[in-house]
C-alpha cells in the first residue's frame, strides 16, 4: 500500500474496507496514483475524502512549488519571458514532460474552486471569492506533481471584462493549447451558450491555430512530438454538470450522455471536427451541496492515461505555443456593444442586391427601400446601377435623370431605329435634349463619363429589381411593330370580316355548292353558326358543315376534282364506305372547279400570315426582353390581380396572355395593363403599356 493510500486508511478505514482498492484509484505504469473516484453514482451521497477530509492537508512537497501565478493577463501580455522561467516558477525541471488540463465556463460557476479540489486535493492553489467580483482576471497556472500535469485556470465568461472579445480570444487560445478542457457549468439544464462557444472554438482551431501550431512544429526541433501531441487533432472536452434539482444526463434506459451531446450540436448547427472527444461528467450535490469531485478526477485520469491521441511534451513546448499564439494573434481588437432586441427584429428584411445593405424602413412599408445608414451602393455589372443625371443641369441645381434609349423622343419609329443601326444609343435630357451618342465617331468613341455630359450616382438594388437601366429596347420596338402588322392582318379573319370572306367565298363556289348566305345551320349535326365559324362545304354533295362533321376526305372524281382526297362531310364518306356513289348535281366543268381551287389557296395565305409573323415573334420575345422585365418562364401569376397567367392557366380556363408593365416590367394581364403613357425612364418616350399599380405612381 502506497503512502497516499495509508493515508485515507487513516481518515476513514471503512472507505478502503468497504470497497476494493483498485475501484478508488488508477494507477499508471509508474505505480503514481492517478485519480480516486468515490463513487460513480451522480447521485451518491456518499462523503467526498478528497474534497472534504483533506482540505487542510498539503501532500506536495512545499506550498510555495504549488502556488498559481499569472501566465497571462487581460491585456494577453505573457508574465514570463522564458520556457525555463515557466518551469522554475511551475516548480518542475525543464527537462519535464506532461500535458495540460485546463478550466472554462462562465463567471461565477466555480472553476477554481473544482481545480483546487481535483488536483490539490482542497488547498487554495488558485484564488476563490465570495464576493461578487470575480478573483481570477486573464489565465492563472501551476503543476500538479502526482499526474505531472500543467492545470490553467481562466477568466469566467460573461463576467464584467474591460474587452470582451479579447477575453474570448484568450480562452481559444488557452483550448487550443490545452490537451484536456473541462467546461464546467452548475446549470440545472446544459444552456445553448455552452455548446455555441465550442462549436466556435472548434472551427477556430481548425482554421487558425491548427495551421500556426503545425508550422511551429515544421520549424521545431522536437517537431514530431509537437505535431502528434498538439496539432493533429485538438483537445478531449470534458463537460463537467452540476445540478441539484434536475437529473443528470445518465446511461440508465440505454443513453449515451455523449451522443446526447452530440445531437444537441448538430440540432444547433455546430461543427466540433476539431477535438479529439467530447465526454460527459454529471454529478448530482446533495442536500449540504457539496460536490462529489472523485468521478471528474477518474475521467480526467483516464484521459492522461490515454497516449493515442495526444502524448506528453515538453513544459517548455507549452510555453513555446503560448508565445507563437501570442505572437500571430495579438493586438486590439473591435468592442461590441451588447443589443438584445437589435434593430433586425423590427426592420425591413429587404437588402441590397449589390452591397448587401439592409433597408432602414419599419416592416411591412409602403414606398421604395432605403439604406439603414445611409451607406453608398457598389457598382454591380449584373444589375447596372449607375444613374446618370445631366451634368449641366446639375451645375444649374436641376436633378435631370437621362438614360440610354434607341432613339430620341423627336426621331420617329423608324427612323430611330436606324439612327440606332447607325449612331448607336443616345442620353437625351429632358431641358438640354440629345446631350451623347454612343457612336458619334468610326472610333475612339469614350463613354458619357469621360465626355463630362453626365454626372453618375450609385444606387442601390432592391429585391424585385433586374436591372434599374435596362433601358436597350431596340429589339423589343422591332418586335412591337411586327405584332402590330400580325395583328393588322389577322383581322382579315376577325368577326367584322367575316361577311366578306363569305362572299368572296360565294363568287368563286361551284354551282353545286349551296350558298354561305342561305347556310344557318350544319346540315348534319344543326348546330347553328356564329359569325365568326367558318362554314366547309362537302365538295361531294355541296351542302354547309361545321368543321367536325366535315373533318373527312375522298377522292370526288364526279364533281371534276381528281383522283386527289378532298373534304366531304360525314354522310357522304360513309356512304363511300358502303359502295353507294351517287352524285345529286350535274357535273362540273374542269375550268370551275380550278377557279374554287385557285380562291382557296390565296384565301389561306391570307389567313395564315398572322400566324407566320407569330412564330419568329414568339420565338424571339425573350431575347429581345430589356434587361428589367421579368422572363416569361418566370411569371406565373398576374402582379396586380395575382390571377393565373400564361401557361399556368388551368386547362379549364381561356389560357390568359402575358403583358410586360415598360415600367416596372412584372407580367400583368391584359386587363390591368390597359393604360397608355410615355416612360422616359425606361427609354420609351411614346405611349405604351403600363400595368395600374405604376400608374398610381407619379410622371418621371
Amino acid at each position: 500500500m502506497d503512502a497516499r493510500s495509508a493515508i485515507m486508511e487513516s481518515l476513514d478505514p471503512m472507505m478502503v474496507n468497504g470497497h476494493n482498492q483498485d475501484d478508488l484509484f488508477l494507477t499508471n505504469g509508474q505505480g503514481r496514483c492517478n485519480s480516486a473516484m468515490i463513487t460513480s453514482s451522480s447521485k451518491s451521497s456518499i462523503p467526498d475524502v478528497v474534497t472534504h477530509d483533506l482540505q487542510s492537508l498539503n501532500l506536495h512537497g512545499g506550498a510555495d512549488d504549488c502556488r498559481s501565478f499569472l501566465l497571462l493577463d487581460q491585456t494577453e501580455q505573457l508574465s514570463v519571458d522564458s520556457g525555463t522561467l515557466f518551469c522554475t516558477k511551475l516548480g518542475c525541471d525543464a527537462s519535464s514532460s506532461g500535458k495540460v488540463i485546463s478550466i472554462l465556463g462562465n463567471t461565477g460557476e466555480g472553476k477554481s474552486h473544482t481545480l483546487n479540489h481535483t488536483f490539490f486535493n482542497g488547498e487554495d492553489i488558485f484564488a476563490t471569492s465570495n464576493q461578487q467580483e470575480s478573483c481570477t482576471s486573464g489565465v492563472w497556472t501551476s503543476f500538479d506533481p502526482n499526474l505531472q500535469v500543467v492545470v490553467l485556470d481562466t477568466e469566467g465568461m460573461l463576467g464584467l471584462a474591460s474587452n470582451e472579445n479579447i477575453r474570448t480570444r484568450l480562452l481559444l487560445k488557452v483550448l487550443a493549447v490545452s490537451d484536456v478542457v473541462i467546461y464546467r457549468t452548475r446549470a440545472e439544464r446544459l444552456h445553448n451558450d455552452l455548446f455555441y462557444f465550442l462549436g466556435d472554438a472548434s472551427k477556430a482551431y481548425n482554421k487558425h491555430f491548427k495551421q500556426e501550431l503545425n508550422r511551429m512544429g515544421e520549424q521545431n526541433s522536437y517537431s514530431e512530438t509537437l505535431e502528434q501531441s498538439v496539432s493533429s487533432l485538438g483537445p478531449t472536452v470534458i463537460v463537467f454538470h452540476e445540478t441539484m434539482h434536475t437529473d443528470i444526463l445518465a446511461k440508465s434506459n440505454g443513453g449515451d450522455p455523449e451522443r446526447t451531446l452530440r445531437e444537441r450540436f448538430g440540432a444547433l448547427k455546430q461543427d466540433i471536427s476539431a477535438f479529439s472527444k467530447i465526454r460527459y461528467v454529471g454529478t448530482r450535490s446533495d442536500v449540504s451541496g457539496r460536490t462529489n469531485f472523485g468521478i471528474l478526477r477518474e475521467a480526467i485520469g483516464k484521459e492522461l492515461m490515454d497516449s493515442s491521441i495526444r502524448s506528453p511534451r515538453k513544459i517548455t513546448l507549452v510555453y513555446q505555443a503560448f508565445q507563437l499564439l501570442n505572437a500571430k494573434f495579438s493586438g486590439k481588437v473591435v468592442e461590441t456593444s451588447h443589443c438584445s432586441f437589435p434593430d433586425e427584429y423590427f426592420t425591413c428584411a429587404a437588402k441590397c442586391q449589390s452591397c448587401e445593405s439592409r433597408c432602414g424602413k419599419q416592416m411591412k412599408h409602403t414606398g421604395e427601400h432605403t439604406s439603414a445608414s445611409g451607406k453608398k451602393c457598389i457598382f454591380s455589372v449584373q444589375y447596372e446601377n449607375k444613374i446618370y443625371t445631366c451634368q449641366k443641369c446639375q451645375e444649374n441645381g436641376r436633378k435631370c435623370v437621362v438614360v440610354p434609349k434607341a432613339a430620341s423622343s423627336k426621331e420617329g419609329s423608324i427612323v430611330g431605329l436606324v439612327n440606332f443601326a447607325w449612331s448607336g444609343f443616345v442620353l437625351e435630357c429632358q431641358k438640354c435634349g440629345v446631350i451623347y451618342r454612343s457612336r458619334q465617331q468610326w472610333y475612339g468613341n469614350t463613354d458619357p463619363e469621360h465626355q463630362g455630359v453626365v454626372h453618375t450616382e450609385i444606387a442601390h438594388v432592391w429585391p424585385g429589381v433586374r436591372s434599374l437601366q435596362g433601358t436597350q429596347n431596340a429589339a423589343r420596338r422591332i418586335l412591337d411593330s411586327m405584332t402590330m402588322i400580325s395583328g393588322t392582318v389577322s383581322d382579315v379573319s376577325s368577326a367584322p370580316a367575316a361577311s366578306l370572306a363569305r362572299w368572296a367565298a360565294d363568287q368563286v363556289a361551284p354551282t353545286y355548292w349551296r350558298p354561305n348566305a342561305d347556310i344557318v345551320n350544319c346540315h348534319h349535326c344543326n348546330k347553328r353558326f356564329d359569325t365568326t365559324d367558318k362554314i366547309h362545304h362537302c365538295r361531294a354533295c355541296g351542302e354547309g358543315f361545321c368543321s367536325t362533321c366535315s373533318a373527312f376526305q375522298r377522292p370526288v372524281p364526279e364533281r371534276g376534282w381528281g383522283f386527289q382526297a378532298v373534304r366531304v362531310c360525314k354522310p357522304c364518306y360513309n356512304a363511300t364506305a358502303q359502295g353507294i356513289l351517287e352524285a345529286s348535281g350535274p357535273s362540273l366543268e374542269p375550268n370551275e372547279v380550278q377557279v374554287r381551287k385557285v380562291g382557296e389557296t390565296v384565301y389561306g395565305t391570307v389567313s395564315s400570315l398572322a400566324n407566320a409573323l407569330e412564330f419568329p415573334i414568339s420565338i424571339l420575345k425573350d431575347s429581345a426582353r430589356p434587361d428589367y422585365w421579368v422572363p416569361d418562364h418566370e411569371i406565373s401569376s398576374c402582379a396586380v390581380c395575382d390571377k393565373d397567367i400564361g401557361t399556368t392557366t388551368p386547362s379549364s380556363q381561356e389560357i390568359i396572355g402575358v403583358h410586360h408593365c415598360r415600367q416596372c416590367g412584372q407580367g400583368v394581364c391584359n386587363k390591368c395593363s390597359a393604360t397608355r403613357r410615355p416612360v422616359p425612364t425606361r427609354g420609351w418616350d411614346t405611349p405604351v403599356r403600363v400595368c395600374d399599380d405604376c400608374l398610381m405612381m407619379p410622371e418621371d
